[in-house]
């Protein structure tokens, strides 16, 4: 049965894995707890003591040592090296954590005194307890990436959402929803009842509602006025030079040749020109083959 200072221990881990890895606050809990000065944890991802993170390396005195098992201060201090950041302490315990792809360690450092059996007996006990708060806190930094990527993909594409339960009521949005609201001059609530189908909210933005079998909503929005990438960007894909790519960017956008090259600022002469060069470097046919290809692909994303 758990004791009152084990549940802070295992809260605290909960807590840390829970934010992704803010390990510090259940290192000072571990070393509260194994009346310890401070305790230590190094990953791939970085290393931490009781009050932040620490810019150090795994010690070298814990490679090849097996995992699972408690090692005492005497058993490291033969293979510690001079000027380690544990130099300093009286008596130490470390305990390795085999990971899918990678070994953590975490250590227990006294300033005075030695530590007791019963001490390098819970730490060992709390193992378990931490490999999987380590794992977890790697799923969800893992998550959060892959989110962060989906996020920009989407802001990429002009594209949010927002889901409503069957009251009306706004339950989910993504940051590109938001911006496209805020751009709009609009609230969630607007849209919360709109008919299933597509509708042209305003100029630049429309939105497709679809009613979902319980009877809420899911509503996704698109910008209409997405701008092409730089013509920079367009020269390196397309094989162009910097002035082709300006071109080919106005027209990309809908522009007449004439249209293009005033806003360019050079002949319509020159125009036609370059154009010439667009269509014979990239085999495309016509204005219409240039939009398509511009828009279509990937190149409309970067």
């Amino acid at each position: 049965m758990l004791n009152v200072q084990d549940s802070v221990v295992l809260e605290a881990m909960f807590q840390a894995a829970s934010a992704g890895g803010a390990w510090p606050q259940m290192l000072a809990a571990l070393a509260d707890y194994l009346h310890a000065d401070t305790g230590q944890l190094f990953t791939s991802q970085g290393a931490w003591d009781s009050t932040g993170p620490v810019a150090e390396p795994t010690p070298e005195m814990l490679t090849g040592l097996r995992t699972g098992r408690v090692y005492t201060g005497e058993e490291l201090q033969a293979r510690a090296l001079t000027g380690h950041l544990i130099a300093g302490f009286s008596d130490m315990r470390a305990l390795g954590l085999r990971l899918p792809t990678e070994i953590a360690w975490i250590l227990a450092l006294r300033k005075r005194g030695t530590f007791r059996a019963v001490d390098s007996a819970a730490l060992s006990a709390f193992g378990p307890h931490l490999l999987q708060a380590l794992s977890l806190a790697r799923q969800i930094r893992t998550s959060a990436t892959r989110s962060q990527h989906a996020d920009d993909l989407l802001r990429r594409l002009g594209l949010g959402r927002l889901e409503f339960d069957p009251l009306g009521r706004c339950i989910a949005q993504d940051t590109t929803a938001r911006d496209l609201l805020a751009r709009a001059d609009m609230t969630p609530a607007q849209l919360s009842h709109s008919s299933a189908g597509l509708h042209q909210l305003t100029e630049t933005l429309e939105c497709h509602t679809r009613l979902l079998p319980d009877g809420g909503r899911e509503i996704v929005l698109r910008a209409t006025d997405l701008p092409l990438p730089a013509p920079a960007v367009i020269a390196q894909a397309l094989g162009l030079t910097l002035a082709e790519a300006r071109l080919a960017r106005a027209l990309g956008h809908g522009a007449r040749l004439s249209e293009a090259a005033q806003t360019l600022g050079i002949t319509v002469e020159t125009a036609r020109f370059y154009s010439k060069q667009i269509f014979a470097k990239t085999g495309l046919r016509g204005q219409a083959d240039l939009m398509r290809r511009l828009w279509s692909g990937l190149l409309a994303l970067r």
